[in-house]
């Protein structure tokens, strides 16, 4: 014990250091802690409309639960490792029991899940202004996020080493998950179904109610979480000790069945280990399911550079799962939740403006982006312009089918007016070439950083100047012209367009030296 009481002292000491000695680091987290400074101080509006804090405690409950099964579905494919690479070799190597080691990666990975919880601190702004929620309601947010999430990835441990080297053992692993997300569908499905009023009212209800215990274990977790909230006693009282007793179950069946459990943690910590080095570095590194369900074969059209564009539409259709990649039906999912909620109070522009700032993620995150990090798009004897626009064909065309999906029905529950929405739709489609030019400049200015905090800070900060005059403009438009939210909308549209075209004429030779981009 004594030897892991001195690495883990040890290992916050170092990060301490590393955070005073390196200005890119302890610039960004006193830039955080400013905008968290200014975010706690900004006061509400006096006529701000208050939400019904059910509405707050189910969406609460569905996040706790999409986190939960997509944490623990991790299990049925590679497990969850709670160590580093460095772990591995000082602690893996050195005289200690491995159940005293897998004890400390528990303490380890309990603090990670509340870090990972830190966005949560971000949107107390307009939780606050929504549903007058305090800093502690907020904190209790928080802590049920962190249980969530560790729970999840002891889950998934679990599994990985109950199935681990059996095909049979996983397909059963699978049957079960299924059956315990149809059964937390169920839960909340059918009493809203069954209640004779509104779908979403009922889900609310339901979500809120009895009924919740069989999302297990996200909705054991709501249940506490609702105590703060005015929930039910019984229901909130058996969902702690629910929470609490899975929790020690997980521990004590990862202690009695894999005791020895380096093989599994090796193989887990160093596929970690690859992604997280190759994401700092800015290299591809795409995870490979074991099993490709490939369908069609080969491109089947384009020639020259427009190849890529076919080459990137079959890896989308690949990955889609409903017409979108699982990251954009996840976004497409919050915009409509975060619609349905504002709009008594945000109105359409505020919904909108939360679509494209969570757009700035899904574009971000295009195969074009992880293109330019490969070598054979240089290689390709084409223009380069050429060659530019064509790896950026498919995303434009992708956001152009994800502006329909998302802001009709956004615009509907919003109460717009067909004209507000179709300027909606063209104002999103102008959004993401914006982003997609951004990224270009991005790539053509600090290519050649190494450092992928520096680069990811400078992006924020760069994007939100850009667009600072677009929306200035949006606001004289609004004042001066008669069509009032349309023309904002096509105001910021107007600005977009100039301003990714100017973009992308002055990084149009991005693919003709590839030193441009270092990593």
């Amino acid at each position: 014990m004594k030897g892991i009481s001195y690495l883990a002292r040890t290992i916050l000491k170092n990060q301490l250091r590393e955070l005073i000695r390196t200005p890119a680091r302890l610039i960004g987290s006193i830039f955080i802690a400013a905008l968290f400074v200014l975010m706690l101080f900004s006061s509400p509006a006096e006529d701000a409309v208050r939400m019904p804090r059910a509405y707050l405690t189910a969406g609460v409950a569905a996040l706790y639960a999409l986190m939960f099964f997509l944490i623990a579905r991790s299990g049925l494919n590679a497990g969850a490792s709670f160590y580093s690479m460095a772990d591995i070799g000082l602690l893996f190597t050195a005289p200690i029991s491995s159940r005293t080691i897998l004890f400390y990666g528990l303490f380890k990975q309990l603090g990670t899940s509340l870090a990972l919880g830190f966005v949560l601190v971000f949107q107390y702004s307009w939780l606050h202004n929504l549903f007058g929620i305090d800093l502690l309601d907020l904190a209790i947010i928080l802590l049920g996020y962190a249980f969530t999430v560790f729970s999840a990835q002891l889950a998934s441990m679990l599994i990985y080493s109950l199935t681990a080297g059996s095909d049979r053992r996983r397909g059963i692993a699978k049957g079960v998950f299924g059956g315990a997300v149809v059964l937390a569908a169920a839960a909340v499905g059918v009493p809203a179904l069954t209640s004779g009023g509104s779908l979403l009212e009922g889900a609310v209800a339901a979500a809120n109610g009895p009924s919740s215990l069989l999302i297990l274990p996200a909705g054991w977790v709501s249940s506490a979480v609702r105590l703060r909230f005015g929930g039910e006693l019984l229901t909130g009282a058996a969902g702690a000790a629910l929470s609490v007793l899975f929790l020690v179950l997980m521990v004590f069946l990862i202690t009695q069945v894999d005791a020895d459990f380096y093989e599994d943690v090796l193989k887990a910590t160093e596929v970690s280990h690859t992604a997280l080095t190759a994401k700092k570095e800015g290299k591809v590194q795409d995870v490979l399911p074991q099993n490709i369900k490939v369908g069609k074969i080969g491109i089947g059209s384009g020639k020259g550079a427009l190849a890529f564009y076919y080459k990137h539409k079959l890896e989308n259709r690949r990955a889609r799962v409903f017409l979108m990649d699982g990251l954009s039906l996840i976004m497409a999912a919050m915009t409509l939740a975060f619609g349905f909620f504002m709009r008594d109070s945000g109105g359409v522009l505020a919904a909108f403006a939360f679509a494209c700032y969570l757009q700035l993620f899904t574009t971000a995150s295009g195969r074009w982006v992880r293109e330019l990090l490969l070598p054979y798009v240089y290689m390709v004897p084409q223009p380069a312009f050429q060659k530019l626009v064509a790896i950026c064909l498919e995303q434009v065309r992708a956001s152009a089918l994800e502006a329909l999906i998302v802001m009709i029905p956004l615009g509907l529950i919003c109460g717009a007016s067909p004209v507000v929405i179709a300027a909606m739709v063209a104002a999103r489609i102008g959004y993401s070439l914006f982003f997609i030019a951004g990224n270009l400049l991005i790539e053509r200015v600090l290519g050649w950083l190494n450092s992928k905090t520096v680069i990811l800070f400078l992006y924020f900060l760069i994007m939100i100047v850009l667009a600072v005059p677009g929306i200035i403009l949006a606001a004289a438009a609004s004042t001066l012209l008669p069509w009032g939210t349309a023309a904002a909308l096509l105001a910021t549209l107007v600005w977009n367009l100039l301003l990714s075209a100017a973009i992308v004429f002055f990084c149009r030779d991005v693919l003709l030296y590839v030193e441009l981009n270092n990593r």
